[in-house]
């Protein structure tokens, strides 16, 4: 019976010390995370912010596994629940990947929090691609906000974004490298009571831009500032180079707009 219950004991022990049982430090702070497997919006953290999807975006291959695309035209994604409620005051980091599928002279309406198309309390990330920049918008007021923090692309294919505001300064990383870092000593007060969206800014109402046309992948939304270290690790994990090498090959789901001809359905996963 001794045998017995010290296997017992030591077995607990190995099974609760185990490197398995450790959490993972990326997921401090994790207030939402969208990975868009099997082509929906669920909210992967477990905090029920659960998007919805506008239109009828297909699934394509991603950084890893699923990615979510979407047309340009009518495609969109609402994000609800308590995510919406960490844009005040306070530090919050924004991470997602995407990969544009054309040119636009608009800019591309990509994650916005803006009640309407001016510069009062909102964020407004948008794809200016023909000048290869995120154009990063996040203003308190037309005159408070943090300056010349839009990031220069490396290239048209798949790219991992980041915004980072932490206290007075915001700074935006492009594939896990620093890029472009502003300033505001009184901070910026971002409160509205918008709705976090993807491709719905209201700025394409006013034909000022327009959806955002391409793919979209493991958006992670934070209530705190990740460090440039934490922020190479995430990167790490899914790098761009390897997006297409490790995703799934498989032929889309089709809907009555979808037009796609079977033998098109063969190159989707290593050249869209």
């Amino acid at each position: 019976m001794r045998t017995f219950t010290l296997l017992s004991i030591l077995a607990f022990c190995f099974l609760n010390l185990s490197p398995n049982a450790s959490p993972d430090p990326l997921d401090k702070g994790l207030i939402a995370h969208y990975s868009f497997n099997n082509c929906n919006a669920k909210d992967d953290s477990g905090n029920e912010s659960d998007g919805r999807i506008f239109g009828s975006p297909g699934c394509r291959c991603g950084v890893d596994e699923d990615a979510l695309w979407l047309d340009g035209v009518r495609d969109y994604i609402v994000f609800e629940g308590s995510v919406n409620n960490y844009f005040t005051t306070s530090d919050f980091t924004i991470s997602f990947y995407f990969k544009p599928s054309k040119y636009s002279v608009f800019k591309q309406s990509m994650l916005s929090k803006r009640d309407t198309c001016n510069e009062s309390h909102m964020f407004d990330i948008q794809l200016d691609i023909n000048h290869k920049i995120v154009d990063t918008d996040v203003h308190e007021t037309e005159y408070k906000d943090y300056r010349d923090i839009s990031p220069q692309l490396d290239s048209t294919v798949w790219q991992h974004f980041t915004l980072v505001r932490e206290g007075f300064r915001a700074n935006t990383f492009i594939n896990g490298q620093p890029r472009r870092r502003g300033l505001r000593c009184s901070g910026v007060d971002l409160t509205n009571n918008a709705i976090l969206s993807f491709g719905n800014s209201p700025c394409i109402k006013s034909g000022r831009s327009v959806r955002f046309s391409g793919a979209v992948d493991e958006l992670r939304i934070y209530d705190r500032a990740l460090s440039p270290e934490e922020i190479h690790s995430l990167y790490s994990r899914a790098p761009v180079e390897s997006a297409e090498l490790d995703c799934f090959t498989y032929t889309p789901k089709k809907s009555p707009n979808d037009f796609l001809k079977d033998s098109e359905t063969d190159y989707l996963c290593a050249s869209f």
